[in-house]
């Protein structure tokens, strides 16, 4: 789970602490995060899929050429594969990043607790990455397990004692290192080391904790609309005991249990959060080995059930989906970043969909949202807010530090009329220049 993440010259960014500690509780298992259009909520969540990229830098290379392959042969737009490149290459994505005309690197710092321990990772970069050290665990106390640091004439390589189980490891990696280092993180060499290497190997070679952040990273499940051409999860495998796409798709015919559980999950929520949606269940054909699934609803219209495709749905009740879907992760001991979870839904739809599952959240779950309806019934210690400035600065405060929520208050009407800052305060807007400008246009191109 994350504990915090404070960001130095990233994107929109100077210098802001993100704060989800609970005290000697660890980290607040759900967050909600406001603040205006344009204050830096998506940048948060870009953020967090920077971390989980960087740590699978060596694969993105080969996503790349599979990209550019995939859009020759489907006549896809350059620009869209433009986009496509960037956010699998892990240079691009990090130039991306980067706060616009700042000479000075970009530091990113990530709180984290995983196994029952807390410890921190730090990254710094400009065009390729300048620094990283990972503080954590180290078998019988904290400490720094290792720390590279490129920004000085003399680079610097410092590993624990405990990191490695004997010296020719430490050799190798050093190799390793100095060939990829820069372009890319020790993270990311280490998870290459543990893909490649037979399992035996590794764990004779390194001390097991290094491994626990990384599998911590490739669990969590991001949505993030920069990170993806179609804006959706990176994908999680946690819960593995549901289908990974719950629309249509196919599976062995073995794995038929996936389908039943998957489509018992999805009844149960449409049948109860939606009152004219009578059942929901998968269309099956079997092919040799394989079924082929396609979900279905039946619907109560013009007082008849009748049955129709669930791609007939709208976009907001086909988007919940994609959320059930995530926060079934959340409820598996994984931490789930959502951006813009509210986008195309009802608002007392999403407010009564988090409000039932909070309760059984076992991992943690992250959310960027306008949806003020919340701010009623949640928690005020999982509400953040993101402030802005008259100079562009920007500070984040959760609601329980500001003073003036009693008992008796309504912290959505106290929010809705800025008394905590975080929603945009703009004068009346005049339209009469617009207009005078439209007419003088539409004046000219008659004189012609």
């Amino acid at each position: 789970m994350i504990t915090y993440v404070k960001m130095h010259n990233f994107m929109s960014f100077k210098d802001v602490l993100f704060d989800f500690r609970n005290g000697r509780k660890g980290a607040k298992k759900f967050i909600s995060i406001y603040g205006e259009n344009g204050s830096g909520k998506s940048n948060f969540v870009t953020c967090i899929d920077l971390l989980r990229k960087s740590i699978e830098s060596f694969y993105m290379l080969g996503e790349t050429g599979r990209i550019a392959e995939f859009a020759k042969e489907k006549d896809i737009p350059q620009e869209i594969v433009e986009m496509l490149v960037k956010s699998s290459n892990i240079q691009k994505y990090i130039e991306s990043c980067r706060m616009i005309e700042c000479d000075e690197a970009t530091e990113v710092e990530y709180g984290f607790q995983t196994s029952g321990h807390e410890g921190y990772y730090i990254m710094s970069f400009k065009e390729r990455f300048l620094y990283e050290k990972l503080y954590y665990f180290t078998g019988k106390q904290r400490g720094v397990l290792y720390e590279i640091d490129y920004t000085k004439e003399n680079p610097k390589i410092d590993f624990s004692n405990k990191l490695f189980k004997s010296k020719k490891i430490e050799l190798e990696l050093r190799d390793e290192i100095s060939k990829y280092w820069g372009k890319h993180t020790l993270l990311s060499i280490l998870n290459k080391e543990r893909e490649e290497k037979n399992e035996e190997y590794i764990k004779e070679s390194y001390l097991d904790y290094v491994f626990d952040i990384i599998d911590m990273l490739k669990d969590t499940t991001i949505h993030c609309k920069k990170s993806s051409s179609s804006g959706s999860e990176v994908n999680s495998y946690k819960p593995a005991n549901v289908l990974r796409d719950l629309r249509e798709g196919k599976i062995k015919k073995d794995k038929e249990d996936l389908l039943d559980r998957s489509e018992r999950i999805i009844r149960d929520f449409f049948t109860q959060a939606y009152s004219d949606i009578k059942d929901v269940y998968y269309d099956r054909k079997i092919d040799s080995d394989v079924i082929l699934y396609k979900l279905f609803v039946r619907k109560m219209i013009g007082g008849k059930i009748r049955t129709l495709s669930f791609d007939n749905e709208s976009a907001g009740t086909q988007h919940i989906i994609d959320i059930i879907r995530s926060l079934l992760g959340a409820f598996c001991g994984v931490t789930v970043v959502y951006d813009e979870i509210d986008d195309g839904i009802h608002d007392l739809l999403l407010k009564n969909v988090l409000e039932s599952m909070i309760d059984d959240i076992t991992g943690q779950l992250i959310i960027t949202t306008h949806n003020t309806y919340m701010l009623e019934t949640i928690d005020i210690k999982s509400v953040y807010l993101i402030n802005v400035d008259y100079q562009g600065n920007k500070e984040v405060k959760c609601l329980d530090k500001y003073p003036r929520i009693q008992g008796t208050n309504n912290p959505r009407i106290m929010y809705l009329k800025g008394l905590f800052g975080g929603v945009p305060i703009v004068d009346i807007l005049d339209y009469d220049t617009i207009l005078q400008e439209l007419d003088d246009s539409s004046n000219v191109e008659g004189g012609d």
